[in-house]
């Protein structure tokens, strides 16, 4: 007998998947041959008179609605956002700042230590309070800065501040970060804390500034064994702890600058006096492991919980005195001014031009002063606070009356 023939792989395929696929539409062809191809391949329904009839009926009821609805009035709108005018020779605008106002993504830095890579990136995050985390002396966060940070002077511009507690985020904050914001432009801007502030003010700040990273460490407790008696004291260790483990400028929370303060920088430690017999520790710039900075946290050997400001202020003074060498004193021109003048703040108008940053004295303020400083009371208010505040947020010292200009 004849062999058969075995199929090939390809014709099996053909033969099990293919042709049914063309077996099943020929078949329903065939079924429907003697009604005519029409009812296979079904053509679109005419339409008819009826319809024609009530689409047009439809149509002139819409364009009649269309007719006797009224256009919803334009609001007429400035060229320019004029809510405010100077009153001095200087005709420009005193923006609003919308507190409220929340962007879909922000930008925010982040440190990454690899292996091979040391990076200092850009994150966008839709996360308004987020700010990246590092531990207080940690080994990434050293080499960031000795890479990203380091320039041909010999304090790195990186600005600290130190906030122990879950505490309000208010105006005088706000303009203090802003000021080293704009003045400053550090590096990194390290909030050293236990909590992060809270308030409306500091997502919007985030919002203005990437460069805020969290160095996260705990409140001393002692130093040198000796437990310390309140928050100042244990926000002043921290802020020498930060100075001498980092380098760069240190501020208060109610310190601000005027300008740039780059041409201390050369030096290894420049600090503020108060009234010429103390130190103002309001500011400090210093390089990294600075001796006198040593100097300063070694006094501490013989702190007392009834000291006040004799380690914080009184000390620091007589240690600039017996090591001149090792420190700049700057006098007022940092830290104007002091407990003392506060009338030449809050009550009265004082040139502060010669000045590179100014002690607003938040505790003082809210115990002795009435007036409340916030975006709307700064514009008009005609003292050197409102100057000061003016020109941080404007760039114009001159107080705005209230009118609206349209042009």
């Amino acid at each position: 007998m004849p062999s058969r023939k075995m199929l090939s792989r390809r014709q099996c395929i053909f033969v099990i998947v293919v042709l049914p696929m063309l077996i099943v539409p020929a078949m329903f062809i065939l079924k429907h041959a003697d009604g005519g191809l029409a009812e296979v391949f079904i053509p679109p329904k005419r339409a008819t008179k009826d319809n024609v009839v009530r689409k047009a009926i439809q149509r002139v009821n819409l364009t009649a609605a269309v007719q006797t609805q009224k256009k919803p009035q334009m609001k007429l709108k400035p060229r320019k956002c004029f809510d405010y005018i100077w009153t001095g020779t200087c005709r420009d605008t005193c923006f609003t700042y919308n507190i409220q106002a929340k962007q879909r993504q922000r930008k925010q830095q982040i440190l990454k230590c690899e292996k091979k890579k040391t990076q200092l990136k850009i994150l966008y995050t839709t996360k308004q309070k987020y700010v990246y985390k590092i531990p207080f002396q940690d080994q990434c966060l050293r080499k960031i800065l000795d890479w990203y940070c380091r320039d041909n002077k010999r304090v790195p511009n990186i600005v600290h501040y130190v906030w122990f507690g879950k505490n309000e985020f208010n105006f005088i904050h706000f303009l203090s970060f802003l000021s080293v914001h704009k003045f400053q432009n550090p590096c990194l801007i390290m909030v050293h804390a236990d909590k992060m502030p809270k308030g409306k003010l500091w997502p919007y700040f985030l919002q203005i500034s990437s460069k805020v990273v969290q160095v996260h460490r705990k409140q001393p407790k002692k130093i040198f064994k000796k437990k310390l008696a309140s928050i100042q004291h244990k926000a002043d260790i921290a802020k020498l702890e930060a100075l001498k483990e980092y380098g760069g400028i240190y501020l208060d929370t109610d310190q601000i600058l005027l300008k740039s303060v780059d041409k201390f920088r050369n030096s290894d430690v420049t600090i503020g006096m108060d009234y010429g017999t103390a130190a103002a520790n309001s500011i400090i710039i210093a390089k990294k492991n600075a001796l006198y900075i040593k100097y300063w946290l070694e006094s501490y050997r013989s702190y007392s919980r009834t000291d006040g400001n004799k380690h914080s202020q009184m000390i620091p003074f007589k240690l600039a005195e017996k090591h001149r060498n090792l420190v700049q004193i700057a006098g007022d021109g940092f830290s104007f001014p002091n407990v003392h003048q506060l009338s030449s703040l809050y009550s009265k108008n004082v040139f502060w031009g010669d000045k590179y940053g100014m002690h607003m004295h938040l505790k003082l303020h809210d115990k002795f002063y009435s007036s409340r400083l916030n975006m709307n009371t700064i514009k008009s208010m005609n003292t050197t606070a409102g100057a000061v505040a003016r020109h941080i947020l404007y760039g114009n010292t001159d107080p705005c009356s209230a009118k609206t200009v349209i042009q």
